[in-house]
């Protein structure tokens, strides 16, 4: 009997088992639809009839857009590559060439213009030669099958010299992966917030020629194109770049728009020859430090919190960056003049007259140069080249120490200069110098 009565017990203990289990997994088979939506993932909900016009921030759209423009003033070049042969021969006759620029054209553009084939080159601009297009500002309207950009920027020829803003609107059709443009009237318009955008969606057929290629993005090519940028500005618009300098590092190191107009004048041989060699990126949240390289071991520096959204440096040295601050403290002192060195060194390679007569002791300046002035015909009569250094015979001298290096012009059209260099470290990363005439 008490066997009988254990197992009826066990018997009992395993069907509440049971059906508290299948309870659980009703209950969680079919939860309430409140608590999904307080605790679940329900995903990004956009209204499409509130989206409102806003500037551009995702690198991949800006680029692909820029990518876009610049394949629209390609085709609209009558003296296009493309369109001729290896011999100069034309390849493309000016139907084909007509029908190229034709595909590329929003419907709208063409209806309101009533656009043909045979009459298209009354309603584009006449260009004949290779145009580059530098991007300046970029807004975008989401609708819920169409993506809108109003694009401002303007364009330079091969030699990098300005020669017209431009102003488009280009619609995405994110179903069809095409896209289409509708060149605006420059006169127009004066910023990129001048252009409106409709809400009508619009259903842009594939083309030979209209097929949207997004850019991939990476730090290399992200490096690349901003220092592109910024060289196209300073060559063409400096006086545009300078606003693009970062308020701390313009005031110290130019002081003046006419200052900064005077060093890109001096270094135009130089910034049309830089290309970067090498380039580090570290990122910290939705910022990003762009530290470019170019083969003259000049740094340019570019801060970006937004994709047009950033600030530039064009050295290391006059605002001295937080690793370069930590780093000198662990520095012995033959290590610490060897930074002091580079430092004055970067100067003389950016024509940074003022800066490297600064950094001269004032006892020894006075003595021999009366002024910056008199300094820089000093070294652009002595030291005009851009020079990386070997550093040869170190010693020291109380407070002082009297480092030897060996200027090696990168160039390579002088020959290699020796000079010595007397220094005193001063507190923090301060210092002053001269140098053995």
């Amino acid at each position: 009997m008490k066997k009988i009565v254990i197992a009826i017990v066990i018997i009992l203990i395993l069907i509440i088992l049971i059906a508290g289990s299948l309870l659980f997994v009703m209950n969680n088979s079919e939860p309430d639809t409140d608590d999904e939506m307080a605790g679940g993932d329900v995903g990004l909900d956009i209204n499409f009839e509130e989206t409102t016009i806003e500037p551009l921030t995702d690198s991949i759209e800006f680029f692909t857009v820029q990518n876009i423009v610049q394949g629209y003033l390609n085709t609209i070049n009558l003296q296009s590559s493309s369109y001729y042969d290896d011999y100069g021969e034309e390849i493309s006759d000016k139907a084909e060439i007509a029908t190229n620029i034709y595909n590329l054209l929003s419907k709208q553009y063409i209806d309101a213009n009533s656009i043909t084939k045979d009459n298209i080159f009354n309603y584009i601009d006449k260009v004949n030669e290779n145009l580059i297009f530098v991007p300046i500002e970029m807004n975008y309207l989401l609708l819920q099958n169409v993506t809108k950009y109003a694009v401002h920027g303007f364009c330079i020829n091969w030699n990098n010299e300005y020669v017209k803003d431009l102003y488009f609107i280009v619609d995405i059709d994110n179903v069809n992966k095409t896209f289409s443009i509708t060149p605006l009237r420059t006169e127009e318009y004066e910023s990129v917030n001048d252009i409106k955008l409709d809400r009508i969606e619009v259903s842009i057929s594939a083309k030979e020629n209209n097929t949207v290629m997004l850019q991939t993005i990476t730090d290399q090519y992200l490096c690349q194109q901003y220092f592109l940028i910024q060289k196209r500005l300073m060559l063409a618009r400096p006086e545009f770049s300078y606003n693009y300098l970062d308020d701390e590092y313009r005031n110290k190191r130019f002081g003046s728009l006419e200052n900064y107009l005077k060093y890109v004048s001096e270094n135009k041989a130089h910034i049309l020859k830089m290309v970067v060699r090498s380039y580090d990126v570290e990122r910290i949240g939705d910022t990003a430090q762009l530290m470019c390289k170019d083969q003259y071991g000049n740094y340019y520096i570019f801060n970006v919190e937004k994709v047009l959204d950033y600030k530039v440096l064009l050295d290391i040295y006059t605002v001295e960056q937080e690793e370069s601050i930590t780093a000198y403290k662990g520095y012995n002192r033959r290590q610490k003049i060897a930074y002091n060195v580079n430092k004055w060194v970067q100067m003389i390679n950016n024509k940074d007259y003022t800066g490297a007569y600064n950094l001269l002791n004032e006892t020894f300046r006075d003595n021999n140069w009366n002024s910056v002035e008199e300094f820089e015909s000093f070294i652009k009569q002595n030291y005009s080249s851009y020079y990386e250094i070997e550093y040869t015979r170190y010693e020291e001298s109380n407070e002082n120490s009297i480092q030897t290096i060996t200027l090696k012009d990168i160039d390579k059209k002088e020959e290699n200069k020796n000079l010595t260099i007397i220094m005193r470290l001063k507190d923090n990363m301060d210092f002053e110098m001269s140098i053995a005439l």
